[in-house]
């Protein structure tokens, strides 16, 4: 099925989009044709003539309308509540039955160009379920993923950072963080979230909304060892902790 959606993408297109269009109008009737066709040949027309300054506008015009246009469709609100329904689903789903990922490091891979390696990665990007850094020893990298909805863990204590500053960047939908911090390591966060709460240490804030928050350890900044944790959420629970 998928090779022949491969090879004839287009008519596949075509279906979708008659589909789609058969869907609106037995829920909305046929009053977006209107606007959609003005504003396409607007669009249209100021494209071509975009280096004058009516070819803008009515350019910029058209996107505008169009814009409009496709967020008020019915099918445009039924995409957006059954992807809500979905990954309402799937994050139920995970808490339910979480699987976990967790890294394989082989051995590094050197290519011939310059003698570049390429390394294992600690974390990786991932829309849907947990993730946790190695129950061993593991060679430490500044982390930099971004999370959909799931538990995150990053245990410290089965690495060596190195004397300076590491870092922690996740980008996050919903679900939980866990940063366990061995003693001795002097630690900052930021943390930016829509709706939460944040634990940082023996600090805790309940209740965020829609807000950021930053706090560091006393001797960071004249520490060796120091990690800085930049976390951004829209739902979810931060928990920064020490092992």
């Amino acid at each position: 099925m998928f090779e022949s959606f491969k090879s004839d993408k287009y008519s596949w297109m075509l279906i979708a989009g008659l589909f789609l269009i058969v869907i609106q109008t037995l829920f909305d009737g046929w009053g977006f044709l209107f606007p959609t066709v003005l504003f396409g040949a607007m669009i249209y027309y100021g494209r071509k003539k975009r280096p004058s300054g009516t070819g803008k506008v009515l350019f910029w015009i058209g996107i505008v309308g169009i814009t409009f246009t496709i967020l008020n469709l019915i099918i445009f609100k039924l995409a957006i509540l059954g992807l809500f329904i979905f990954l309402l689903i799937e994050f139920i789903r995970t808490k339910r039955h979480p699987r976990r990922l967790t890294p394989d490091f082989g051995d590094p891979q050197t290519t011939d160009e310059d003698d570049i390696v390429s390394l294992p990665v600690i974390l990786k990007n991932k829309w849907f379920g947990n993730q946790e850094t190695p129950g061993q020893d593991y060679e430490w990298q500044d982390i930099d993923i971004q999370t959909g909805t799931g538990d995150t863990l990053i245990d410290l204590s089965h690495t060596i950072l190195p004397k300076k500053e590491s870092v922690i960047l996740i980008r996050h939908l919903a679900g939980r963080v866990r940063i366990l911090v061995p003693y001795g390591v002097e630690t900052s966060l930021r943390y930016s979230v829509v709706i939460g709460q944040a634990e940082f240490f023996e600090h805790k804030e309940s209740r965020l909304f829609n807000t950021s928050v930053a706090f560091r350890t006393g001797g960071y900044e004249t520490a060796e060892q120091r990690v800085s944790i930049v976390v951004s959420a829209v739902a979810g629970n931060l928990e920064v902790r020490r092992v």
